[in-house]
């Protein structure tokens, strides 16, 4: 799949990002200008909710540590939703997911 699609949905104060397709060096800029972007306008509690397909490369990864920094320097959150076992796997081994929110 080399498509990248998101859709946005806020409720209660959240913002939802549903996210399918690769998040690679070709998109991961893209993302993380539409994060940085819904905290401009005020929604700094955000949620990236992966679909089934989603492919993180480094560059994905890099994309949502820097925005989780500008998040948390905003006084607000980044919580990573229905994450693959693979990239949960990838995360574990580089010692990563100690340093995110990820929910089911």
């Amino acid at each position: 799949m080399d498509s990248f699609k998101t859709d946005i949905d806020i409720k209660d104060g959240i913002c939802t990002i549903s996210i399918n397709g690769n998040i690679s060096l070709k998109n991961a800029i893209q993302l993380k200008e539409l994060i940085i972007e819904q905290a401009d306008q005020g929604h700094v509690n955000i949620i990236l909710d992966f679909g089934p397909d989603v492919y993180l490369d480094s560059s994905g990864i890099g994309a949502i540590f820097n925005s989780q920094k500008y998040l948390t320097g905003k006084d607000g959150t980044l919580k990573l939703k229905n994450i693959s076992k693979d990239i949960l796997t990838i995360l574990k081994i580089a010692n990563l997911d100690k340093h995110l929110d990820i929910i089911k």
